[in-house]
């Protein structure tokens, strides 16, 4: 088996890398601007005596852009958790089955959730929004949605160099 990566797999994998980024950036801003919008709110309540209207609906859509931004950007510097308890009783050669199986199964649930995230996103007709502003919730699904996309494309991508590799070192593989 070769022990180079083909150029697309790595192509794809800078691909992956560059969207997570974005999305990093993306959270990074959500997270300024829920601080400030709670830096306001606790201002507001406490040394006005006069709490803002809407500021939760504000800090809920807020939050979910963070959110979104964490599982994408997560998944890409392996920041979720791993538990590798199967190597010490089987060695790598049993590893080598058990994440190419739980990669397939994460793939296949991510690309559920991003299909239900987009196909099943509720619009203004079903009520699906903010309490106060009336902020439909259809955008956030949809930018979940591609959270959650990236999330699957990294793990996919993943699979396939693990297959790649499959006698070799895999170059994705978590360390103990």
């Amino acid at each position: 088996m070769a022990s180079q990566t083909p150029a697309i797999l790595v192509s794809a994998d800078k691909l992956i890398g560059a969207a997570a980024q974005f999305l990093a950036f993306v959270g990074s801003l959500g997270i300024i601007g829920l601080v400030g919008i709670t830096i306001v709110a606790v201002a507001w309540r406490y040394g006005l005596n006069d709490p803002i209207f809407g500021i939760e609906d504000l800090s809920i859509v807020t939050l979910s852009i963070v959110a979104g931004a964490a599982v994408a950007y997560g998944a890409r510097s392996n920041a979720h958790i791993s538990i590798s308890v199967i190597r010490f009783f089987g060695g790598r050669g049993l590893t080598r089955y058990t994440d190419a199986v739980m990669r397939l199964l994460t793939v296949g649930i991510l690309a559920l959730a991003t299909y239900a995230l987009f196909t099943k996103a509720c619009g203004i007709e079903k009520a699906c929004i903010t309490n106060n502003f009336s902020i439909e919730h259809r955008i956030f699904y949809y930018y979940l949605g591609v959270c959650i996309a990236i999330y699957a494309l990294h793990v996919l991508n993943h699979f396939l160099i693990s297959l790649w590799h499959f006698g070799g070192e895999d170059p994705n593989e978590i360390a103990d």
